[in-house]
Parts: C-alpha cells; sequence; structure tokens
C-alpha cells in the first residue's frame, strides 16, 4: 500500500490536472504535491502523467487507476459525515495560536469581551513565535503573528494592528525624564529585537551609560517598566490599557516611533471549510483589533 499522502497528492492533481492548483486544494507547496506524485509512480513503477506544456494529462495507467482511487476517498468523506456530529461536539471551540507578548499583553485581557457575546464558546490559546500547520483536525485553528510580508499563498491573511515602537515607563520613572537626554542616566530595557539604537537615533538623544537588561520577550521587558525598573520600547497595541490607566507612561509621546515593517496578522487558511464558532472569534477580533486601531489614531 503507498502512503496516503502520495494517493492524495495524486488524486488532487488527477482532478486538477494542475499541480499549483492541487497543492492550493491540499493547503501545502508546489513542489510538495509533485514529490508525492513522483514518489507514488516511483512506488507503482508506472508512469500515472504525461507533463505536458500547458499542464498534466493521465497517462493510460493514470486514467485506469484514477477512477478507483477517487471511489475510494469517497467512502472515507462518507465515513468521516457519519461521525461529524460526533466530532463538531467535541470540537466546540476555537484553537488560536498567537505571539506570547499578543497574548499576555493583549488578547488574554480582552477574552471576556468575546465570552460575552458567545458563552458556548471555549477559546483554547496557545502561545507561540513558530507558524504551524492551521485547521486541520487536532491543529490550531487560526494563527496571529508578528511578520512581514510575502505570506504563504494558502494563507488568508488581515492585517490587525501595527508594531511601531515608542518609549514607555512607569510613572516614576518618567518623572525623571524630562527630556531625551536623560535616556543617558536611564536603565534601558531591550527584548529579542532590540530596536533601542534605532530610536535614539531618530530621537537624536545619547547613548545610555548603563549597560541595560535584555528579554527574550517583549511582554518580559514591559512587565520590568511596570515594575519601575527602566524604559521599554513597546507597540502601541501592547500597552494601550496600561497608558490609559496610568501604569505605564510615554515619557517623550508617541510621535517619535520606530516604523516597522512588520504588523500583528491573524493568518487563517484560506480553502479549509470554517465551523460557526471559529467565523465568530475571527470576526471579533478583527472588530476588537480595528477599534483598537482606531483610538490610536485619535
Amino acid at each position: 500500500m503507498p502512503p496516503l499522502a502520495t494517493l492524495r497528492a495524486f488524486d488532487a492533481a488527477a482532478r486538477h490536472l494542475n499541480i499549483r492548483l492541487a497543492a492550493e486544494e491540499l493547503g501545502v507547496t508546489h513542489g510538495a504535491v509533485a514529490q508525492q506524485v513522483r514518489a507514488l509512480e516511483a512506488s507503482l513503477g508506472v508512469a500515472l502523467f504525461e507533463r505536458e506544456p500547458r499542464g498534466l494529462a493521465l497517462t493510460p495507467a493514470g486514467r485506469a487507476f484514477h477512477p478507483q482511487i477517487r471511489r475510494a476517498f469517497v467512502l472515507i468523506g462518507g465515513a468521516m459525515a457519519a461521525i461529524e456530529p460526533a466530532r463538531q461536539h467535541e470540537r466546540r471551540g476555537v484553537t488560536v495560536t498567537v505571539t506570547p507578548s499578543f497574548a499576555a499583553r493583549w488578547l488574554i485581557p480582552r477574552l471576556g469581551r468575546f465570552a460575552a457575546i458567545a458563552p458556548d464558546v471555549e477559546v483554547r490559546v496557545l502561545a507561540s513565535e513558530v507558524t504551524e500547520r492551521l485547521g486541520a483536525a487536532g491543529l490550531p485553528d487560526m494563527a496571529v503573528r508578528l511578520a512581514a510580508p510575502p505570506f504563504d499563498r494558502t494563507l488568508e491573511v488581515e492585517r490587525l494592528l501595527a508594531d511601531d515602537l515608542f518609549p514607555v515607563c512607569s510613572p516614576v520613572v518618567g518623572a525623571t525624564l524630562a527630556t531625551t537626554d536623560a535616556l543617558a542616566d536611564a536603565m534601558l530595557l531591550h527584548d529579542a529585537h532590540d530596536s533601542w539604537p534605532l530610536w535614539l537615533e531618530l530621537a537624536n538623544a545619547p547613548a545610555p551609560r548603563a549597560v541595560g537588561r535584555r528579554f527574550n520577550q517583549t511582554a518580559l521587558a514591559l512587565a520590568a517598566a511596570l515594575d519601575g525598573q527602566g524604559v521599554a520600547l513597546a507597540p502601541a497595541a501592547l500597552v494601550a490599557d496600561d497608558l490609559h490607566f496610568g501604569r505605564l507612561v510615554a515619557p517623550f509621546g508617541m510621535d517619535i516611533r520606530v516604523a516597522s515593517e512588520r504588523a500583528f496578522y491573524l493568518l487563517v487558511p484560506r480553502l479549509a471549510r470554517m465551523r460557526p464558532e471559529v467565523a465568530s472569534f475571527r470576526r471579533w477580533l478583527i472588530a476588537e483589533c480595528r477599534g483598537d486601531a482606531a483610538e490610536m489614531e485619535e
């Protein structure tokens, strides 16, 4: 028996007679489908496709082979449909994978708002920097990532919030920073992106005398800032609530920013059938971010 993945690739390619369209259907790359088809041909010891300038054509062996494989997948699909009600009952929820800082600083404080409008939907949050496969059984339904185009064509992408950076600190520390010259004696809090040199150059500010403190995540640098340990750089999206309630201040305002090519993007599988609760959470997430973005512009 050939591996199931090779049979799925063959079936999709045989129906579309186009590797690119087969790859989009399966949510994999063009090269992955081509490799699976070649592996199946090698396993069977027979050519299944003829490669033509305008696409693919089935060989006589391929034309004889495909109807049986298609029928097998129809049978599997029928078996899956028979247990779909039970699967839907078990999956009555949405799983979203987000960066740790976005989870801690933006998403988790707002989840109560979603619960108020959809109390029967369980939200599962996975904090991760890695964009894994999305949408399949046992995998996250969507992802929020700090990234920049281009994106995989199998994903539907929605820009959520900007990542432009400016300094923030506790009110006590802010009281010591009358001008940017005071940063020379301040404790700078660095995250993994280390954008302080760019901001200091934009502001024509002096280099600090202290060595600073370094953290591998923005959320940790902001936790240190909230604790009064120094000055951190952060995007408005992650500190809006703290600025509003006075837990943090922007000692030099928000006009001098390190403009970032990256932004927070929502990623969902382009061709996957979206369950109602997933679609509901996606709409809520986009609406919340648009509301925040409008408030930041004001």
